[in-house]
């Protein structure tokens, strides 16, 4: 059975112009279009967590979104309008900022271990590899 997806639903947006010699102020209304969030996510070339933790949110977040569950809101459809015309636009106004990288406890660190350590890490997961490989499967 496939899953139907929900329609989208469009935000409306009111700017409001004021000048300090008129006290009447002008209401402009417009419509953001729903956001492919999958499709920014791609252009930008994240994966859905860091994606998600360079906009702020969580990752099962950026999931709903991308599968259509749900639809963002608010501040994060704007966010994510900008985003489709400038899918690096985080990523220039906070350089300093980098995705997290997730390692299990008791591994090294990649960004602080040196070329020889870095080679005799993949020497060790080649070996298990091969190890592997050469063992009989367990029903025969």
């Amino acid at each position: 059975m496939k899953h139907q997806r929900k329609p989208r639903k469009e935000l409306n947006v009111t700017v409001t112009f004021s000048e300090t010699d008129k006290p009447s102020s002008y209401w402009h209304h417009g419509e953001l279009p729903s956001a492919d969030v999958a499709a920014i996510r791609k252009k930008a070339g994240l994966s859905q967590s860091a994606f998600a933790d360079s906009i702020g949110v969580p990752a099962g977040t950026v999931r709903n979104w991308e599968q259509g569950r749900r639809q963002p809101s608010g501040p994060a459809k704007v966010l994510l309008a900008l985003l489709t015309r400038r899918p690096n636009l985080v990523a220039e106004l906070y350089p300093h900022l980098q995705p997290r990288v997730r390692w299990a406890p008791g591994r090294p660190d990649p960004s602080t271990m040196t070329a020889e350590e870095r080679l005799t890490e993949v020497g060790q997961i080649l070996a298990v590899g091969f190890l592997r490989m050469q063992k009989p499967p367990a029903n025969e």
